[in-house]
């Protein structure tokens, strides 16, 4: 059990906290502009000098006298600023802004570090009188924070952050031949170095450390000293968590010490490093076993996944602590405090804002990755969705055009792991080519065939046959080549639906699609572990309230479209008795009645605004009276007119959004889709294609230069160039002739 001490990493930007002080400096705002004579003053930059002021943004803005505070809160608005001009929020400011921006932050940093109370000096010039290593250091246990200024000469100064953890016997990175283990300290040479060194899992009581200083332009050590630390005893913390009816649930907690902001990991989190990190290869999501769940609003950022309550040791003083379990309960934000040799306990028991099963909705997640190859495996992979609150998450084989990773240990009713409402379904994403990223969901075994890597018809046959889904994820961002298997595969009616939320909503390829008179389903998937973490968003589907809850009551709801898509506001949409996915056949102009609903909870995720989305073009909309509502609703009529498709689209307080799958209002004879758009929409798919036939052509001339014997890419590409071909020669035929069908129904609209 790791219970040490873990810090956001260093180069988070501040725009987030600084917000909170400084309301008038938000996106797009003119930011102060500083004069010639200022620009000309700028001066180097000190090394290390951002990475230490974010940290000491981060980690001391409590506790520090008046002046001091004032000095963090400056270093606080430079980093804003600079932050903004790098983000492209403020055009009107240049790199030179950004630089002045920036001296003035070290200014300030060599202000603040001027007589720094508690400030370690260990002076290794000659002559000068050594540190005491007796002295002891009381250390807050609230940041385990230790400032050392160490001075080896008069160059340039320069900054560090650094992290020693403690919990080794055997230090990591330095072993002395003498047997001792020193904590290794980087400094600048000749110089005077501020180091900010975060202290992971310190014994409470006296502790001595070696530290180790060496230059940065060397590679061993040349100055040593030793550091005594003392801390508080420490308290035991105990936390129940219980879902509304008081039973024991899983739930995504964090703690955070709540004047050093230093997050401390909760006992008993589930590992997902060996089923998902271990194989990205990256180190973003941390830290320890925790993920950043990426969603607006305030109660985004780290979270760990609990199975259920636990009892730790935790550093005395004042704590926040965060429980998230989805859109439908309150999310939990309270303080609590730790005396040193005390006992404390909280409960909690979330309560729900809504209940979307009793509705006959359930959430999921089609693109989640890990390994599932055991029952612990599958044990972890549910208690995250029960956490999450998900009730089937889809988790996938990746492959690629060489192998796959993420395995499953089988496919098919008896290879889910389930508990009461919650599931974890195999499926796979592939293939992933030059022609994008698909998925297959509910599938009974793997489907893979490199030779036919780029045909992506015959895999949705091969997952059809299963009675499985395939779909095209990433459309939402607009990313990894969808766009070209969209344009090729999606005029074969093979494609049963489209991810369009992954951590935010997309909807141009979406809307441009239905315009195009496409029956387009929505879904929503994280792409765990990378880009979102599961439980920031999800999509709902319809099954009813009559059967007991099943998998494939989920599956049959998403293949018929009954589903909508949020990472906030919930929604409900209503044509006559149609809903979402739902067609309405008329065969004469008459008055539909419509009825939308958003509702989330106040001040978070309940909607500022709804809106009735037809044909791209916004039909109605209502807003929120009072900040306090949490639902907005929209009674109204329209027209049949010659055929449409009509979306429910919600923005929350937070930022947050949702919008539904279409109703499709068809009138006989017609295609209900945007006339005035559908021609512009129909070129961008043929550019696609003749684009997409170069790719293909620069595999082929690869190939037969023999350059690249290696690429399987290029490989693939060039071996499969003609059968794609045929698909995309079949692709451009129907665009010709939904031109042709345009122009027709252009002039039926105009003389009926």
């Amino acid at each position: 059990m790791r219970d040490s001490f873990i810090d956001y990493p260093a180069a988070i930007l501040v725009i987030g906290l600084f917000l909170t002080a400084q309301p008038a400096a938000g996106h797009g705002s003119h930011l102060p502009r500083p004069t010639n004579e200022e620009l000309a003053k700028i001066e180097p930059a000190i090394a290390g000098g951002e990475v230490f002021a974010r940290a000491v943004f981060e980690h001391l803005s409590h506790g520090l006298d008046g002046g001091r505070k004032e000095i963090v809160e400056r270093i606080g608005q430079m980093l804003f600023f600079q932050d903004q001009i790098g983000g492209g929020f403020s055009p009107q400011s240049g790199p030179r802004d950004a630089e002045y921006f920036r001296w003035q932050m070290d200014r300030a940093l060599m202000e603040l570090m001027d007589g720094f109370p508690g400030l370690v000096e260990m002076d290794f010039r000659s002559g000068s009188p050594a540190w005491d290593r007796d002295k002891p250091v009381e250390l807050d246990p609230q940041t385990n924070l230790v400032l050392v200024k160490t001075l080896t000469g008069d160059g340039a100064p320069g900054f560090a952050v650094q992290d020693i953890d403690m919990l080794s016997e055997q230090a990591p990175n330095i072993v002395w031949p003498e047997g001792y283990n020193k904590r290794l300290i980087r400094i600048r040479p000749n110089a005077v170095t501020y180091s900010l060194l975060r202290l992971h899992q310190v014994p409470p009581g006296k502790t001595i450390i070696h530290l180790a200083f060496q230059n940065d332009d060397t590679d061993k050590p040349h100055h040593w000293h030793a550091l005594t630390l003392t801390t508080p005893e420490n308290g035991q913390f105990a936390l129940d968590l219980l879902d509304e009816t008081g039973a024991a649930t899983p739930a995504m907690v964090r703690l955070t010490s709540k004047n050093g902001k230093r997050m401390h990991e909760p006992a008993g989190a589930i590992d997902l490093r060996p089923l998902m990190n271990e194989v990205t290869g990256l180190t973003i999501y941390g830290p320890g076993r925790g993920y950043k769940v990426t969603m607006p609003g305030r109660y985004a950022g780290h979270y760990w996944y609990l199975p259920h309550g636990f009892e730790m040791a935790l550093p005395a003083g004042e704590w926040e602590l965060h429980v998230f379990r989805g859109l439908e309960y309150v999310p939990v934000h309270r303080t609590f405090k730790v005396e040193p040799g005390g006992r404390t306990k909280e409960t909690v028991k979330l309560e729900r804002h809504t209940d979307m099963p009793a509705r006959g909705w359930f959430s999921g997640d089609d693109h989640t990755h890990a390994r599932l190859m055991s029952s612990e495996d599958g044990e972890k992979l549910l208690t995250v969705a029960r956490a999450a609150d998900l009730h089937v998450c889809n988790v996938l084989e990746m492959g690629d055009w060489m192998r796959s990773f993420y395995p499953q240990r089988g496919f098919g009713k008896e290879y889910r792991v389930g508990s009461g409402s919650h599931w974890i379904v195999p499926g796979q994403e592939d293939p992933r080519s030059l022609l994008g990223h698909a998925i297959g969901l509910n599938l009974t075994a793997r489907v893979r065939d490199l030779h036919r890597y780029l045909l992506n018809d015959w895999w949705a046959g091969e997952i059809h046959k299963q009675g499985g889904l395939y779909g095209h994820t990433h459309v939402g961002a607009k990313a990894c080549l969808v766009e070209r298997q969209m344009a090729i595969y999606q005029p074969m009616g093979i494609v049963d639906f489209n991810s369009i939320l992954q951590t935010t909503l997309g909807t141009e390829y979406y809307f441009d699609f239905l315009n195009m008179g496409f029956k387009m389903t929505a879904t929503s998937g994280e792409d765990m572990p990378y880009t979102g973490v599961t439980g920031g968003s999800r999509l709902y589907a319809y099954c009813g309230t009559e059967k007991p809850f099943d998998p494939d009551l989920w599956f049959d709801a998403v293949k018929r479209g009954n589903t909508f898509v949020t990472n906030g506001p919930l929604l409900d949409l209503r044509v006559e008795d149609a809903m979402p996915g739902g067609e309405i056949a008329v065969k004469e102009n008459r008055k539909l009645k419509v009825t939308a609903r958003a509702w989330g909870l106040a001040g978070h995720t309940a909607p500022e605004v709804l809106r009735l989305v037809k044909l791209g073009e916004t039909a109605a909309e209502a807003s929120a009276a009072k900040e306090e509502q949490s639902e907005i609703e929209i009674n109204t009529t329209l027209d049949a007119g010659h055929g449409f498709w009509l979306v429910a689209y919600a923005k929350g307080r937070d930022g947050s959004e949702a919008i539904t799958t279409p109703v499709y209002v068809v009138r006989e004879g017609l295609r209900f889709w945007n006339v005035d758009k559908a021609e512009a929409v129909i070129e961008r798919q043929l550019a696609v294609i003749d684009e997409t036939e170069v790719e293909l052509r620069k595999c082929e001339e690869a190939v037969r230069g023999g350059t690249v014997p290696l690429d399987y890419w290029v490989r693939w590409g060039a071996e499969q160039a003609d059968e794609v071909r045929v698909r995309m020669n079949k692709a451009r035929d129907f665009y010709h002739k939904l031109k042709e069908q345009l122009a027709d129904e252009r002039k039926l609209r105009t003389n009926p």
